[in-house]
């Protein structure tokens, strides 16, 4: 009869991609991974896994008994957290969150997380692309602004709205821009998502909204990159305060047209939606949230 141990490796297995890459990680041959898959399909009478020699693929069947294997293991994490006199929470948290915020604040705060809770292991995806939750195996994810997957659950961290930067130089150089219609005028340091360039910029001013077509002297899927540019004095780019927040405070940007500025929405942890949410999880997302409100 299989048990918690064998859907673990089940999960180990999905996780890593193959069968001996799931043994190198669990510390077992590739032989006896592949004896625990085997069990497993033959008690539940279902191919879990197909496999050919360069890749594997969750079938139907598996898909369905990946969720349970999750709940179940999170379920036995939750369980011993409980019974641990000490009530160190226990297991592993993977995050995905964007680039520039993830490694200016993430990393930080996830230092000072760690550092209360040793017995936690944390694996962060950083990437500037909204990752699927449930086929990349993410439990929590930092995204900006509403949430449009209903089946997805989400808890407002933070406020944030967009700020115009620039390099002294540059402005120096090219001169303050007195109005949003001047931004056409100037080199403008874009983002670019799923193939496509946000060449308009829209803003807030005491509930008026503004929008103007700019020219993309450089542009960049990566909000690190952007920055970067903005900093070498490429241009005018548009970043979350939370990016550019040390910049601005130690003068290596300067923000420009104050009063006009994006909403971008709040800030979110955002993570599936199941019955048993792990004490993990939200033990993490309190954490940031306090963190992130002081």
């Amino acid at each position: 009869m299989a048990g918690i141990a064998d859907y673990r490796t089940f999960i180990e297995i999905v996780h890593s991609g193959s069968i001996s890459a799931a043994g190198r990680r669990l510390n077992a041959s590739p032989a006896n991974v592949s004896a625990v898959l085997a069990r497993l399909e033959k008690q539940y009478d279902a191919r879990l896994l197909s496999r050919t020699t360069r890749n594997q693929q969750l079938t139907y069947e598996g898909e369905h008994f990946y969720q349970f294997c999750l709940l179940a293991a999170d379920q036995e994490d939750e369980l011993l957290n409980h019974l641990s006199k000490q009530q160190q929470l226990q297991g592993s948290i993977t995050i995905s969150c964007t680039c520039d915020f993830g490694r200016n604040v993430l990393v930080p705060l996830l230092d000072e997380f760690m550092a209360l809770y040793p017995q936690l292991s944390i694996h962060l995806h950083l990437t500037d692309k909204l990752s699927d939750l449930v086929k990349d195996s993410i439990d929590v994810a930092i995204r900006f602004g509403a949430l449009k997957d209903s089946n997805l659950v989400a808890r407002r961290l933070a406020d944030n709205h967009r700020v115009l930067v620039a390099s002294p130089e540059y402005l120096a150089q090219h001169g303050h821009p007195q109005s949003v219609e001047e931004l056409a005028d100037h080199a403008c340091l874009l983002i670019s998502r799923e193939g496509e360039t946000q060449a308009e910029w829209q803003f807030n001013k005491a509930n008026q909204i503004y929008s103007v077509a700019v020219n993309a002297a450089f542009s960049s899927n990566n909000g690190e990159v952007v920055k970067h540019w903005a900093l070498t004095s490429k241009g005018i780019a548009m970043k979350s305060i939370w990016d550019v927040k040390p910049a601005l405070a130690d003068g290596t940007l300067v923000s420009v047209l104050d009063e006009f500025r994006q909403d971008d929405g709040a800030v979110y942890a955002v993570f599936p939606n199941r019955k048993f949410s792990p004490q993990r999880i939200t033990a993490l997302i309190d954490f940031l949230k306090q963190a992130l409100q002081q």
